[in-house]
This record gives C-alpha cells, structure tokens and sequence, in this order.
C-alpha cells in the first residue's frame, strides 16, 4: 500500500514536473518570439524611414543637378518665310537671333540645356514646335519672330505672353503668326476646329487659366527693359494675345517680337549682325534674370548673375536719353537742338518744370513733311529725331486726362500710337513722367 502511494506521488510529482518544464518553455519561446516580433517590427520601420529619407534625399539632389531645359523656337521656316521685307525675309532674322541667344546661354551655363525647335532652314508645324516643348520637360520656351505692319512707320520691340487679345493690334498680331496653320492638310482636325483667321477662335483664350502667366509676364517685362536698357530698342510694352504654340506649351513661354520687318530702319538693324547680337544679348539678360530666380525658388545654390553690360558709350547714354527736336513744317537742319518747337510748351517748361504730355503717332527713317498723307487732316503736330529715326507727335498738355482724350480721338488712324512725356530736355515714359506728378 505504501509503495503504491508512493508509486503514485513519484508520477504526479514527474508529471507536474513535465507541464512546469514545458509551460515554462512555451512563456519563454513566445516571451522571446514577442521580443523578436517587437525588435523585428521596429527594424521595418526604422529601414523604411531611412529608404524614405534615402528617396527624397536623392531626389532632391538629382533635382539640384539636373539640367535647366530652356527650349528656343525660331518662328517660320522653310517654306513659310513669314513677313518679307525689302532685303529680307522674317524666317531668316528669327533663326540668326535664335541661334545667337542659344550661343549666349551655352557659352554662360553649364547646367542649362539648350534646345532648338530648328537650326536649319526648315518648317515645322506650330504643333511640332509645341511637342519639342513638351517632350522635352522643358522649364522655359521663347519664340522669336519679327513684326510686319501694313505702315511702313510701325516700329519697336515687344513681348506676348499667352491670353486673350483685349486689342485688335495684339489680335492681328496672333492672327498672322497662328495663320501658318493654314498651310497644313486638315487643320481643323488637329487643331480641334481652331480656325486662325476667325475671331471667334480666339474667345476661348478669355476665359483660359495659365498655371504659368505669372512667371511668363515677369519674363516678359524683364525682356523689355532689357530692350530699351541694353539694345536702345523702342518699347511697345508686354501684350496678351492667343497664340496655339504658347497654349500647347507646359511651362512659361513668350513670344518675343524682334521689330518690324516693314520699317526699312529697323529691318536694318535686324538684319545686321550688331543688331541681331544687341538682341540676342537683350533676351539672354533677361534670362539669366529668369534663371537666378527658378535657382532660388528651387532651393538650387546660384553663383553671381552673368549679365552682359552694354558698352560703356552706350551705358552713358542711356543715363539721360534726349530727344532732338524739330518742327514738322520747318525746313531748319538744327538737329543737335533738344528744345521742343511749341512755343506753349516752352513757356510751360521755363516757369515750373511740369511734364508736357504728348502723342506719338508714328516714326520714319526719312523726314516726312507736314503736308503727308500720313498727317491729312491733323494740325500742330511736332517732331524730333531720335536714334536716327523722325518721330511724330501730337499735342502738348500737362494735363494727363486731356493727352488721352486726343490719343482715344486719333486711334482709328493711329492704333499703335502711345503717350510720351518730357521735362525739360528730358524725354520719358507717362508712367515715369505720371510719378513725377505725385
């Protein structure tokens, strides 16, 4: 009986032993598998915030290095030679600055691609020209052209940004560069029935939002001041009209009209090399302007900015550019004289200094006489000389309201004319003569 008992006591006491052993087992495996599970879950996360960190990291950098991609369009081409002038043809101007601007760019950024829509006398569609933006990335798209006009005195440098054409100036401007479309098979169809020589076509460019307006407009206004700063250029001011090649292009885009080809002053100084690198160098500056602020908008490090200055003769000439002054009707040669003819506006002058105000309706390479056609039915005008060129003016007012009465009464005949002002001997801008009146 004893030794059953014991017998008895000897099993349990092996068998509590057994499940003590066992469950001890079990609570440490699964206590270390916890603590494996736990390590090893903090391990993922820790790997996948720096593979993260890794990503973003390099992107940024690859972001910081890669290749600015600036993409220069030469307008026309091949068998579309755009507007034709006396001893030239639009085609060819375009492409000798396009090119010329490339060099520039080339020569002063190492970290800007250039890329051109053509470097040869060929054509391309406006669709073509967009799909070389596109297809490229690019971070900037300039279009150069050269103006025609049906007056031979339309002259100056100006700068379109895509948008709806309040003028019917900018109108028959983006009519006529859009009208190479015509020269395609079905362009109705892949234009989306947009037809170029139709106003209504234009409406949809109203009501259209451009991501990219602002930084094209800072663009164009720079390109401008770079015109008259650097190029003496005469300005004709940034404008809005719808041109397809810049509404088909993702990213900020001009298009920048060089001069007129129908003014023989101005096709001469664009078909010569001076003039095609005064130009060239204009929108370069105005570039390099562009390019120091998409630097630092992109957390990029950008060294000094590589302006070109303009001569130093030239330098000192824009500190205080005069006008030269005649009268229509007076047959004097006494060009050196920077006096206004008008009597009025002398005496105004000579008391107090204001601002005279006047309109510019138009300017010539050749002195025009009073009695032109140009001039039928005007009176009292005046003229001065500047630059080489004769340039037309009426009225003389101090009062701003009144000088735009005159130029609103004179802009079926004259659309292009615009507001001057001088000061004395001073020629200037209204906007600059308007600040001096505050």
């Amino acid at each position: 009986m004893i030794n059953l008992k014991i017998y008895l006591f000897l099993k349990h006491w092996k068998q509590d032993k057994n499940i003590t052993f066992a469950q001890k087992i079990s609570v440490n495996f699964r206590s270390f598998y916890g603590i494996t599970m736990n390590f090893r879950t903090k391990l993922y996360k820790a790997i996948q915030i720096c593979l993260l960190l890794l990503v973003f990291t390099t992107a940024d950098i690859l972001a910081q290095n890669s290749k600015f991609t600036l993409v220069i369009d030469a307008g026309h081409g091949g068998h579309d030679p755009g507007a034709i002038g006396a001893m030239s043809r639009e085609k060819d101007i375009n492409l000798d600055i396009s090119l010329k601007l490339g060099e520039l760019v080339e020569k002063n950024f190492g970290d800007v691609k250039v890329v051109y829509t053509r470097t040869t006398d060929r054509y391309l569609t406006l669709q073509e020209r967009a799909d070389v933006v596109n297809n490229n990335h690019a971070d900037l798209f300039i279009c150069i052209h050269t103006n025609s006009a049906e007056s031979s005195a339309a002259y100056g440098a100006e700068t379109f940004t895509l948008g709806f054409a309040k003028t019917k100036a900018n109108l028959d401007v983006a009519m006529r560069e859009n009208s190479v479309i015509l020269l395609e098979d079905d362009y109705k169809g892949k234009y989306k029935g947009f037809d170029p020589s139709s106003v209504d076509s234009y409406i949809m460019f109203e009501f259209m939002q451009d991501k990219y307006i602002d930084k094209s407009i800072d663009l164009a206004s720079t390109i401008q001041k770079q015109f008259t700063s650097y190029a003496r250029r005469s300005d004709r001011g940034v404008r809005q009209a719808g041109f397809w090649v810049l509404h088909r292009s993702a990213c900020p885009s001009v298009l920048v009209e060089v001069g007129f080809i129908s003014n023989s002053a101005e096709e001469r100084f664009l078909t010569s090399e001076s003039g095609q690198k005064d130009m060239a160098t204009s929108i370069y500056n105005a570039f390099v302007n562009f390019k120091h602020d998409h630097d630092k908008k992109s957390g990029k490090q950008s060294g000094s900015l590589k302006y070109i200055e303009p001569k130093k003769e030239i330098r000192e000439e824009s500190k205080s550019v005069t006008a030269e002054v005649e009268p229509v009707a007076s047959e004097t040669k006494k060009q050196d004289s920077a006096l206004i003819s008008n009597a009025f506006v002398k005496s105004i002058q000579k008391s107090d200094s204001k601002p005279i105000f006047k309109v510019q309706l138009l300017a010539s390479d050749k002195k025009l006489k009073s009695n032109a056609v140009e001039f039928k039915g005007f009176k009292n005008l005046d003229s001065f000389k500047e630059n080489g060129m004769f340039k037309y003016t009426l009225g003389a007012e101090t009062d701003y309201d009144k000088i735009l009465k005159i130029r609103k009464e004179i802009l079926g005949k004259f659309p292009d004319a615009f507001i001057i002002a001088f000061v004395g001997d001073k020629k200037m801008t209204a906007k600059e003569a308007l600040k001096l009146l505050k």
